[in-house]
């Protein structure tokens, strides 16, 4: 029988959380993240604008490459709505905690 050799292994490293490392070094807080959001949300209109004004205007167009840019647009506005509700709905139920 040959000999079966098992190479070392290395000690697990200890792993920070994201939010935290991100926290720590400073390069992007809570406010950054909700602005990119928000530019991205606001990117998608602007494609789905341009795409409806394609088609309305006969433009030569993927119908079905437009109609997914559209939906993608009102998916992620329908995102952004439920997740500025959670966050006043947090806000609301933080601001009747008694101190």
């Amino acid at each position: 029988m040959a000999d079966i050799r098992i190479a070392s292994v290395a000690l697990p490293t200890a792993i920070r959380p994201p939010a935290v490392t991100a926290a720590v070094e400073g390069t992007e807080g809570f406010g950054d993240t909700l602005k990119q959001a928000v530019t991205a949300v606001n990117d998608m209109q602007l494609d789905a604008t341009q795409a409806t004004n394609a088609l309305a205007s006969g433009k030569p167009i993927d119908s079905a490459q437009a109609l997914v840019t559209i939906e993608k647009a009102n998916v992620s506005f329908q995102f952004a709505v439920q997740i500025r509700n959670k966050l006043l709905e947090a806000y609301q139920e933080i601001m009747r905690m008694s101190v």
